[in-house]
């Protein structure tokens, strides 16, 4: 369900018009008041979702100018100024075409210091890129592709997860304590020595470690394993944790709540 952008910049419209880009905001009361957020970018395709409450998820989380995009057309705007209008941009796709021109495009955001959020499934994209487990700071190794099979990750549905504060002091679990979360798990991911854990399970069909921070080139980046359905995007948990990675990334200082979540 999506509502149509109010935000009428005319570049972001020409980015719309040019890449296919589905502007997106809260409604007219909510924006009037909190015009100062992030502009985000949030990227899709490649994978199924329920896209109704997905985006009522997404257009919930707060003080956020969101603006969303769909594959390919969102690698194709990386090439174009207007990307320079975002400072987060957030990946919900499962995507393997880019072009050399592409990734060079993607290494300047880096450079420039665009937040980069990446969700779920988004540990799969780019299967034969190898800068992008740096710049992500993990990879999910998908079966029909050249790896052993020893190094090949896996998943499984509905797992009850018990989540760990990792890093109780990082600003993206601000307002966190341990939690449990219904979602998908994938096992034997990579994950890059220079990472920082901000969450951990125990269960034996998990990955240890589910969302982490670090940085690439002057970019703030997240990676946060669970959101594969509605059962992790109504855990006020799961929301919490995407608000306060947008909010660190985009390099604004979280506010820490009031409320711990389940206090």
């Amino acid at each position: 369900m999506n509502i149509l952008s109010l935000f009428k910049v005319s570049l972001l419209l020409a980015a719309a018009l040019l890449y296919g880009c589905k502007s997106s905001s809260t409604p007219r009361s909510e924006a009037e008041t909190s015009g100062q957020g992030h502009r985000v970018l949030l990227i899709t395709g490649g994978h199924d979702f329920d896209e109704e409450k997905f985006y009522d998820m997404v257009f919930s989380l707060g003080d956020f100018r969101i603006d969303t995009i769909s594959q390919p057309a969102a690698n194709r705007s990386f090439l174009s100024d207007t990307i320079d209008l975002y400072d987060v941009i957030v990946f919900y796709d499962m995507w393997q075409a880019i072009s050399e021109q592409e990734k060079a495009a993607f290494i300047k955001l880096t450079e420039k210091g665009t937040g980069l959020v990446f969700l779920h499934h988004s540990l799969v994209s780019y299967q034969q890129w190898d800068e992008i487990k740096q710049i992500r700071g993990g990879k999910y190794y998908e079966r029909n592709h050249d790896y052993p099979p020893e190094k090949l990750s896996d998943y499984k549905y509905d797992l009850l997860m018990d989540v760990t504060i990792s890093d109780r002091r990082h600003p993206v679990t601000a307002g966190m304590k341990d939690f449990r979360i219904l979602d998908e798990g994938y096992s034997n991911i990579g994950v890059i020595d220079e990472i920082t854990p901000l969450l951990t399970t125990d269960h034996p069909d998990c990955s240890e470690i589910i969302a982490w921070a670090h940085r690439y080139n002057n970019s703030k980046v997240v990676y946060i394993l669970p959101g594969h359905d509605d059962k992790s995007w109504s855990n006020e948990n799961f929301r919490r944790l995407l608000t306060n990675a947008i909010t660190w990334s985009g390099n604004k200082l979280i506010k820490y709540p009031e409320r711990i979540i389940g206090e």
